[in-house]
């Protein structure tokens, strides 16, 4: 079963076609990949199903549910998660901190029980920390909660903001390109982090240009080239397709 699914979804710049036409299918509790040359419409894929970017035309399902055209909160609330390409912190905030700010959505009390401090604003409180804390240990960084983001290595900072999307407590989470400009023990990191979050339900979108890193987590690879799917399967079929080989892995 797919968690989401786009039908003839299209997007346009004024006169350039980012996506062109997609319908893609993501199996709930697996990892697909999207792949393809820069430009392609990858990142655009996922900002027009979160509601970044309006689509242009065709239409987005999340467990059945028509989302086309949903604020982006209101489509964070149903359960799906995302990073960007490029890491977005709040580096005036603890990691701890970071990931609270995630949390906030998850608080109920009101803003007298906060500035009181009454025993159920302190009871979530403390629950929200437990809660962070425990992504943090998961992504590695719980060894660094009270440091400032700032100053920490490039791997460190990607998985931070793995942790703060996971806050949200995604059913589906979008990771856009997760193990660029990571050394190969980051790299080692992130593939663990990814085969975690399958066990524990988690469907996963990953745009990635590391092919490595997509032969060793993808259940399913989609291709595109300008905006269109060239070719779909596992990565041992996509990559044997002439038309994937002369668009984006190159021919021999």
């Amino acid at each position: 079963m797919d968690i989401l699914r786009t039908e003839n979804m299209t997007k346009r710049f004024g006169g350039v076609v980012a996506n062109n036409d997609l319908s893609i299918g993501i199996p709930e509790g697996e990892i697909t990949a999207l792949i393809g040359p820069n430009g392609s419409g990858k990142t655009t894929f996922i900002n027009v199903v979160t509601g970044v970017h309006p689509i242009t035309s065709g239409k987005v399902y999340f467990k059945d549910q028509d989302i086309t055209g949903m604020e982006v909160n209101r489509i964070s609330r149903l359960g799906i998660a995302r990073t960007f390409q490029k890491i977005r912190l709040f580096e005036n905030l603890s990691v701890i901190e970071n990931v609270l700010v995630a949390r906030k959505s998850f608080y109920k009390s009101g803003p007298l029980s906060v500035v009181l401090g009454t025993p159920s604003f302190r009871k979530e409180e403390k629950e929200n920390k437990e809660k962070a804390m425990e992504l943090l240990k998961l992504v590695g960084l719980e060894d660094n909660a009270y440091d400032s983001p700032k100053g920490m290595a490039y791997g460190l900072r990607r998985c931070l903001e793995i942790a703060r999307a996971l806050a949200l407590e995604p059913q589906l989470i979008f990771l856009d390109e997760p193990a660029a400009g990571m050394t190969r023990d980051e790299f080692k990191v992130i593939m663990n982090l990814m085969m975690i979050l399958k066990e524990k339900g988690i469907t996963t979108l990953l745009v990635e240009h590391t092919m490595d890193f997509i032969k060793a987590v993808a259940d399913w690879v989609y291709v595109l080239n300008f905006g269109q799917i060239i070719a779909k399967g596992t990565f041992d079929v996509i990559e044997k397709d002439p038309l994937v080989l002369k668009a984006y892995l190159g021919e021999d």
